[in-house]
């Protein structure tokens, strides 16, 4: 039977798994339940969408804000050129993008709300590239905590004619510590061919998204459900296929955590994993009632394959957030029982 470990002891034995950190769903759930909703799209499916919108992102077989409303612009344009009515595109377009508005404000927390201190020290004991398939602020966030304790980059800086910030891949260096977002974010969208991030302080960077969004700037955001759509979408954009890429080239150990890893939805993931020069993967366990920790353990094997070259791990991911207070409580050396809080990091 393969041992499940819980993470400091698992990174002890195997410190190379704190090389790297794949983050999905579950991560941001620890830290707020709305995060639950797979994303903008099923919460508002649950809530405001009506038939016409609902109708609108079925036909493009969607669930991308972006690629919907963008559409509708050319959609605009068309009709215009050729003096066809436009009222009912423009209600659909500002419709969507007021639900869009709406369901980022009521989905993703402020940031006064949340415990950066756990946040930040979840990424603080990692060494070289944190990646999420998550589009929320929380990566953004937790790096901003910890700017001071390492050579943080995302490639972004400021752009010559206008200093917004665009994401420039040959800043990157080796030995800088990197965040990745592999699936997008809100936080993201594109200029003139260039993919900018949305510069702000971190209480008003909410406020400071929604603006763009109302004056037309979407957000970069892969909310596809199968994986080969997902795929297409991520080798369209100049941005993701780099983040992706970066995921082809790691080495060393990566920990894996919050991402159920579904092939249906995820053999991008686990193929890039399987591909890349890690040798050691370490894969967070959550058992239900409805699943067992066995059951998780050998479905996830099944999903990698054939990978004589790499060890796969296993660790109680119910446990991480634990696991990362012990280790930052040692590495503050705080002495005795460990406390209910997480230490300044």
């Amino acid at each position: 039977m393969t041992e499940l470990y819980d993470f400091k002891t698992l990174s002890e034995k195997h410190p190379a798994i704190l090389d790297n950190l794949l983050t999905g769903n579950g991560f941001s759930i620890e830290f707020d339940s709305n995060f639950r909703y797979g994303g903008l799209y099923e919460y508002l499916q649950t809530k405001d969408f009506n038939l016409n919108e609902q109708n609108l992102f079925e036909a493009f077989e969607t669930t991308n804000f972006e690629l919907v409303l963008n559409s509708l612009l050319k959609a605009h344009t068309i009709n215009q050129t050729f003096d066809k009515d436009t009222d009912y595109i423009n209600k659909s377009y500002q419709t969507i993008k007021d639900l869009l508005i709406k369901a980022v404000k009521e989905i993703h927390p402020e940031y006064y709300l949340l415990d950066m201190n756990k946040l930040a020290w979840s990424f603080n004991i990692f060494k070289k590239n944190i990646f999420t398939t998550n589009y929320d602020l929380l990566s953004y966030w937790a790096l901003l905590a910890v700017k001071n304790k390492k050579q943080i980059r995302d490639g972004f800086l400021p752009r010559d004619d206008d200093q917004k910030l665009s994401f420039q891949s040959n800043t990157l260096e080796d030995h800088h510590f990197k965040l990745f977002y592999l699936h997008g974010a809100l936080h993201l969208y594109e200029d003139r061919g260039d993919i900018i991030k949305i510069r702000s302080t971190q209480s008003s960077l909410i406020n400071d998204i929604t603006k763009e969004y109302e004056s037309g700037k979407f957000p970069i955001y892969i909310s596809e459900g199968a994986s080969e759509k997902k795929l297409e979408q991520i080798k369209r954009n100049s941005y993701l296929s780099f983040c992706y890429q970066e995921l082809l080239n790691i080495d060393g150990g990566i920990t894996i955590l919050g991402q159920g890893l579904n092939p249906e939805y995820d053999a991008h993931l686990i193929d890039a994993i399987k591909n890349s020069g890690v040798k050691q993967i370490a894969y967070g366990v959550y058992a239900t009632s409805d699943t067992t920790k066995d059951f998780i353990i050998e479905t996830t094997k099944k999903h990698f394959g054939d990978i004589n070259d790499k060890e796969l791990l296993f660790y109680d991911s119910k446990h991480f957030f634990d696991s990362v207070k012990e280790i930052a409580c040692a590495n503050k050396k705080i002495w005795g029982k460990v406390g209910s809080f997480f230490p300044d990091i």
